[in-house]
């Protein structure tokens, strides 16, 4: 068969329209496809939610849609969030400015929390990643009213893996307000994956989902193991986060972190282990063999100097073929992926002294295709490919970042535009941010919602806490 994008209509006209819902014409397409193509004028047909047809301009078949012409701009695949926290939202930015316990701060976003303020703060999130263009992420399980984060997400329309927050062995006081027994976690655990089960057509779906990093009894993690396996679903966590955790791990234990789950049977394509800063060689040849996945989140590191550029070993897991995502996590920085793709791509240059390490287009790759495998997606998203979920993002042609404009744009994407950009977005073909707006939702009202919790969040804290400088009121 004929490959869709080379071939377009026939000198007799008697080629049948393709059926359409709108035709993207005119971009600078990015497809992220097996053979890497980038489009310099090219053509998106979308239809039913799927991407029907994408090739050059010149090629396009006749269609029956409406048609947009982007004027050059710049297209690519939705980015994946492979590691977020949506419902510390609406604390972020109140936080302490050295190596201060976070304890008090985490204590506000959840104790006494309310559905209302979980969907606002799951809203408020969606937001932030849709309008910097990304349309899919997951959590490691975050959520103490789970029905109202899956609510805020399709309040926005982005696709989301949500999860409860699963912990039965809180260490040195940390998630000691949500921890609870194993019995009630794995209940909690089957609840999500029957409430929100992995459908092709369910843009919030539930994983296992499991805080990990030393928190989950080894009864927990083999029953969810064994859950993931029974779902058919993937299995995401927290994993070798800082030091005091590999630590805790040969104390208690004998062995390293990653070494403990092999023997638990954790290990495999089902599972995403997020972090994995502090790793050794070992336990990276143990991850490439088992092919399992890694979640790598430079901002939050950075911010808490835990070592993910210091110390972590990304690129080299990224060159033995490791899938390797990207993570904006929850309080130490926004819902950007494009920022932890240019952190990804220059500090380990700085540090290593070596040019390059990750080249733009890999962490383009971390933040789309990897992304998507990393939360069992890619045959779903992560590229412009036909037959795939048409999750797009549009970049603006008519800002003062958008220029200049080349043939190749990845550079431009990551070093240069990043989210600043970002002009539409679609999810299935719906077009969720339209030209700077969002389509579903009132803008106006979540965002007074927003600044409200604030001041209710700055008051429990004390809005002198973590100041360095005077407040003069």
């Amino acid at each position: 068969m004929a490959d869709p994008s080379t071939t377009g209509p026939q000198p007799d006209g008697t080629d049948t329209p393709v059926p359409a819902d709108l035709v993207l014409r005119h971009g600078r397409v990015v497809t992220l496809d097996p053979r890497r193509r980038i489009l310099t004028d090219g053509t998106i047909v979308v239809h039913a939610g799927r991407i029907r047809w994408v090739g050059p301009d010149r090629l396009r078949p006749a269609t029956t849609g409406p048609e947009r012409d982007l004027a050059g701009a710049v297209v690519h695949p939705g980015l994946v969030d492979a590691h977020v926290h949506t419902g510390t939202e609406t604390v972020r930015g109140l936080a302490p400015k050295g190596a201060e316990s976070w304890e008090t701060v985490e204590e506000v976003a959840y104790l006494g929390k309310t559905p209302y303020d979980e969907e606002l703060a799951a809203t408020l999130s969606a937001m932030d990643m849709v309008s910097s263009g990304t349309t899919l992420f997951a959590d490691t399980g975050g959520s103490v009213h789970l029905d109202a984060t899956a609510r805020g997400i399709a309040a926005v329309g982005m696709r989301g893996i949500p999860g409860h927050i699963l912990c039965d062995v809180p260490q040195d006081g940390v998630l000691v307000e949500v921890a609870t027994d194993t019995d009630t976690c794995l209940a909690r655990l089957r609840d999500q994956l029957d409430r929100y089960p992995w459908r092709p057509d369910a843009r919030v779906r539930a994983a296992v989902t499991l805080v990990g990093m030393g928190l989950d009894s080894d009864a927990l993690l083999t029953a969810a193991a064994g859950l993931a396996e029974e779902y058919d679903v993937p299995l995401i966590m927290h994993q070798s986060w800082d030091r005091a955790e590999v630590d805790a791990s040969l104390a208690g234990c004998g062995v390293r972190p990653v070494t403990r789950l092999r023997d638990l049977g954790l290990l495999g394509a089902r599972t995403t282990l997020v972090h994995m800063i502090q790793t050794d060689d070992a336990e990276r040849d143990l991850v490439r063999e088992t092919g399992t996945r890694v979640v790598h989140c430079p901002s939050a590191s950075l911010r808490r100097a835990k070592g993910a550029l210091r110390d972590g070993r990304f690129p080299e897991m990224v060159a033995d073929g490791v899938t390797v995502a990207l993570g904006s996590d929850g309080l130490s920085g926004p819902r950007d992926l494009f920022r932890q793709a240019y952190l990804a791509a220059t500090v380990f240059r700085e540090l290593r002294d070596e040019l390059p390490t990750l080249t733009a287009e890999q962490v383009l790759e971390m933040s789309t295709l990897h992304g998507a495998r990393a939360l069992g997606m890619s045959d779903e998203v992560g590229s412009i490919e036909v037959g795939k979920r048409a999750d797009l993002v549009v970049h603006a042609t008519d800002r003062p970042q958008s220029l200049p404009a080349f043939d190749d744009p990845v550079d431009w994407l990551v070093f240069y535009a990043g989210a600043r950009t970002v002009d539409t977005v679609l999810v299935d073909g719906e077009i969720l941010y339209d030209r700077g707006r969002f389509t579903r939702i009132d803008t106006d009202e979540v965002l007074a919602a927003v600044a409200d919790q604030a001041r209710r969040h700055e008051r429990a804290i004390g809005p002198d806490r973590f100041a360095r400088w005077p407040l003069i009121r």
